[in-house]
């Protein structure tokens, strides 16, 4: 899940989760009409939280991690994820 970061049986689309999978974390990104958003309002891309990442190079969507924030992972890759 691109919210909770967990592997759980869940619906990933409307995850309202406010803390990550372990509760270790409050959460980064969160849901609004199925898009990923950050809570200070910018959109997340999507395509870029899969493992093979995103393949659109222009968008107006932000290219990083939904469960931290980072840069050069997106949710698949992230450490706090389930493993």
């Amino acid at each position: 899940c691109a919210v909770c970061l967990g592997r759980h049986l869940h619906c990933t689309i409307d995850c309202p989760a406010t803390q990550t999978w372990d509760k270790q974390h409050e959460t980064f990104a969160e849901r609004i009409r199925k898009a990923l958003w950050t809570k200070s309002g910018k959109q997340i891309c999507t395509a870029w939280q899969r493992e093979e990442g995103c393949t659109t190079p222009r968008h107006d969507a932000l290219h990083i991690c939904s469960g931290c924030g980072a840069t050069h992972h997106g949710a698949q890759q992230c450490p706090r994820a389930q493993k």
